[in-house]
């Protein structure tokens, strides 16, 4: 049967050790079942901003192996200027807590090799001497700006079914898709699809609107195939072309004299 219980905290009052408990392990329990199905990814937050030397990376939740890892406050990072790739990963570690307590951290760290098991990207970006780094971007097709621009493409966020793209990167697509005057089903279908979630798309939903519009799109694909994917029909609908789908049930018609 479905219940809640919660302890009432008044004077005089005994707290049952079955009441700790249930204090204990609803929140986590909560978590966990919520979240089950989840890839591993960020959550919430986890924004970037920069000031001269300082990369700053904001308070959020990230999702790791069915645990649920937070960070309160913003964190500073010294940036200087290298004019090489650089990776803004977190690296997860279990901790040693003292008897009857047990947790996880993730250290957050720049460095020139990319996320290896066990760490997870946040970020990547290649920054020049005198040039100030970027967290904003002009259109779908500038996340992809090498030099001197944050790249998040590749970063995982979490969702049901797997990691997924970031959410702001599908909702500047889908914007930009529908500016175009697209008819086609499945454009129309995931860019609507992807503004009413707020750009949170699973995965599967996103193979099935490649499949549709004519990208071949396996079981998996990493997000940078995936961003160069749908660049390649944004540039089509901003040609005039047509979709895929379209152009096949044109060909099909019967045309009666």
């Amino acid at each position: 049967m479905f219940r809640y219980e919660y302890p009432i905290f008044e004077h005089k009052n005994l707290l049952k050790k079955s009441m700790l408990d249930e204090l204990r392990d609803y929140p986590l329990s909560l978590s966990r079942m919520y979240f089950s199905g989840y890839g591993d990814g960020i959550l919430e937050g986890c924004a970037l901003s920069w000031e001269p030397g300082v990369l700053h990376l904001g308070a959020g939740l990230l999702h790791y192996r069915g645990d649920i890892y937070r960070m309160e406050a913003s964190c500073p990072l010294a940036c200087s200027a290298t004019d090489q790739l650089t990776y803004l990963k977190v690296r997860f570690a279990t901790m040693d807590y003292e008897r009857g307590k047990q947790g996880g951290m993730g250290e957050i760290l720049l460095s020139n090799a990319p996320a290896e098991n066990g760490e997870m990207e946040l970020g990547r970006f290649r920054l020049q001497e005198g040039a100030r780094l970027r967290t904003v971007y002009e259109n779908f097709e500038d996340y992809q700006t090498e030099y001197d621009t944050v790249n998040r493409i590749h970063v995982p966020y979490a969702g049901p079914g797997g990691a997924g793209l970031w959410p702001q990167l599908l909702r500047t697509y889908a914007g930009e898709l529908l500016e175009t005057g697209t008819t086609d089903v499945y454009d129309v279908g995931f860019a609507m699809a992807a503004l009413g979630a707020d750009g949170q798309v699973s995965p599967t939903c996103i193979r099935a609107y490649l499949a549709g519009a004519g990208e071949e799109a396996g079981e998996q694909f990493s997000n940078g195939e995936c961003y160069r994917k749908l660049l390649h029909i944004l540039r089509n609908r901003k040609s005039g072309g047509t979709g895929w789908k379209q152009q096949e049930s044109v060909r099909g018609q019967m045309i009666l004299l």
